[in-house]
């Protein structure tokens, strides 16, 4: 079994130019996963593959039945009910593997998101798939469902598209990659660090081979000038009008020359140079060495006069279904920068909204929540089409340094959830604040936006206040850590 694209291309009505252009490749059984900055199209073409979207030329196998785990977690998955109903030998064992409560499924919409995640990724694997497509599975998970994740997806023998940034599941799930590069997916053996690898010793070749094309053309540019020069002395030698008249051997020589064909040698050689060189740019030409812009952004702010942004009372405040959330008496300082830890639903999200009620009204906060509905996702869209043009380039240049093109990021259905993070985090950077607060800033980057993100927080001269699962990268912004777990906030 295998699924096909055959010359497929997809253009959004918004955009100008189609996001997949007459792509051919196949899926085999085993897991491939999809590699690419944020925005390149991976998502377009695992939906496209699964048949969420129609392409608009070519064609896609048909007859497989497929199942798409989605990147946001804001609906219920697609069998949801039926598999809560079904207490067979697999819906148990599912169940199990991701400790899913019987209750869980009827209250998906109290569940934290990694929760849900979890959800999502069980119904999709119980509904017995030929196509799985798993569009960034361990978006809000913790390490121990990240290992439940990886052993449930690793017992799938269907055809399995993986869309991730996170290298480690690539390594542990991917038999090959297909990577966004320049406008085309380039398919390589292996997970990320056998594909990257791979990448790296083409792109040294490439390299390498661009910087001999460069001194070749600069040899025959030389070469070509220098008988350039020859075939015009050449030229003025054999002229007549130099010779006097009386000089009869002198224009005989000319007209032996001529006779002979030696007049035309030096402008035979010009044009052949001429060959040469035309080659010589084209050889310069085919090794293209991709750029990659890997920005320093600097998040500037208004430091808070005050010394604590936020003091947080102790208090029990309610958290799930019938439970309560012990919280101890907290401080922020107005340049700590603090991350927020623990297991998924022991109730961080809920805290940080408890935190958000306690945060002095004239205190400029950036907020960049876990997830964005689809209507505040277009109303920030809009917001940043609105500003002026002075305003819209300073933000638009922030995405940039985040790493996604500027020109692309405001096509309105175009704009993926990691890109609509970078333009949340780029508005709310043009109010100089004094507290940022994100919850799971990680979710949907790439790498280097990741990496370029994780530079600017760890400069930022204001309050911070992270709640992530990426341990890395709070240990490289953050100072002080929050856990929750167990019922109980403490500082660690």
């Amino acid at each position: 079994m295998q699924l096909m694209l055959s010359g497929v291309t997809y253009a959004y009505p918004s955009a100008t130019e189609p996001i997949i252009n007459n792509l051919t490749m196949t899926f085999p059984c085993g897991w491939t996963a999809l590699l690419g900055d944020n925005g390149c199209g991976k998502t377009t073409l695992a939906r496209i593959a699964c048949g969420e979207l129609t392409p608009d030329a070519g064609f896609v196998t048909g007859g497989l039945f497929c199942a798409y785990v989605a990147q946001d977690a804001d609906e219920p998955p697609a069998g949801l009910v039926n598999f809560a109903l079904d207490y067979g030998r697999e819906a148990r064992l599912l169940r199990e593997t991701f400790h899913i409560e019987d209750d869980m499924p009827w209250r998906f919409h109290e569940l934290s998101f990694g929760e849900r995640k979890k959800l999502q990724v069980a119904a999709a694997l119980w509904s017995h798939p030929d196509v799985l497509v798993a569009d960034e599975p361990t978006n809000h998970l913790d390490a121990d469902a990240r290992s439940e994740l990886v052993a449930a997806l690793g017992r799938y023998r269907g055809v399995g598209i993986l869309v991730s940034h996170d290298r480690e599941l690539v390594d542990l799930l991917a038999s090959r990659c297909a990577s966004f590069e320049s406008g085309r997916v380039v398919v390589r053996p292996g997970g990320y660090t056998a594909a990257h690898a791979q990448a790296e010793r083409e792109r040294a070749t490439v390299v390498t081979e661009r910087a001999e094309a460069r001194r070749e053309l600069a040899r025959l540019s030389v070469e070509k000038d220098a008988r350039a020069h020859e075939a015009a002395r050449a030229d003025a030698l054999r002229s007549k009008g130099r010779v006097n008249p009386k000089d009869h051997d002198a224009k005989a020589r000319i007209d032996l020359a001529r006779f002979t064909g030696k007049d035309g040698h030096a402008g035979r050689l010009s044009a052949q140079m001429d060959a040469r060189l035309s080659a010589a740019r084209e050889r310069l030409a085919a090794a293209y060495v991709h750029k990659r812009y890997d920005g320093d952004l600097w998040v500037d702010s208004s430091l808070s006069p005050r010394k604590t942004v936020l003091h947080v009372p102790a208090a029990r405040i309610a958290c799930g279904p019938g439970g309560t959330l012990e919280v101890p008496e907290l401080w922020l300082g107005n340049t700590d920068h603090v991350g927020v830890v623990g297991p998924n639903g022991a109730g961080k999200s809920t805290l940080l909204a408890y935190l958000r009620t306690l945060v002095a009204d004239d205190l400029t906060v950036l907020d960049v929540p876990q997830e964005l509905a689809t209507d505040a996702r277009d109303a920030a869209v809009g917001r940043v089409t609105r500003l002026g043009s002075a305003e819209r380039g300073r933000v638009l240049s922030t995405v940039a340094q985040l790493n996604s093109d500027p020109d692309r990021i405001l096509e309105g259905r175009r704009t993926s959830p990691g890109e609509l993070r970078k333009l949340l985090l780029a508005e709310g950077i043009l109010r100089h604040p004094a507290l940022i607060v994100m919850d799971e800033p990680t979710n949907h980057l790439d790498l280097h936006s990741t990496e370029a993100l994780e530079r600017a927080l760890a400069a930022f001269p204001g309050a911070l206040l992270l709640v992530s699962h990426d341990h890395a990268f709070l240990s490289a912004c953050t100072s002080r850590t929050w856990e929750v777990r167990d019922g109980r906030v403490r500082e660690l």
